[in-house]
């Protein structure tokens, strides 16, 4: 398949931060930016940079491919560590 994209588009936007809900229907991934220098005491904001909306199969499919390339990442360049979760 061919995929044709414009200079903005190929860009990509950068996203520190990923919030996913869902219904019936579908699951919406939000993907946010939160600007660490515009945070201030009252509270955290971020910038929704993309919205994404799948049907139930495709983000099934999505999640399966992304644990797959999370594979072949790690055999190429080492375990990925996660920070320890915050309580």
């Amino acid at each position: 398949m061919q995929i044709a994209a414009d200079n903005e588009a190929r860009r990509g936007h950068y996203s520190n931060l990923a919030l996913i809900s869902h219904r019936k229907e579908e699951f919406i991934i939000d993907f946010l930016f939160v600007d660490p220098q515009t945070q201030s005491p009252k509270g955290d904001q971020a910038l929704l940079t993309s919205r994404v909306v799948l049907n139930p199969g495709h983000i099934k499919r999505l999640y399966q491919a992304i644990g797959e390339n999370i594979q072949r990442y790690e055999k190429n360049f080492g375990t990925i560590v996660l920070p320890p979760k915050l309580t």
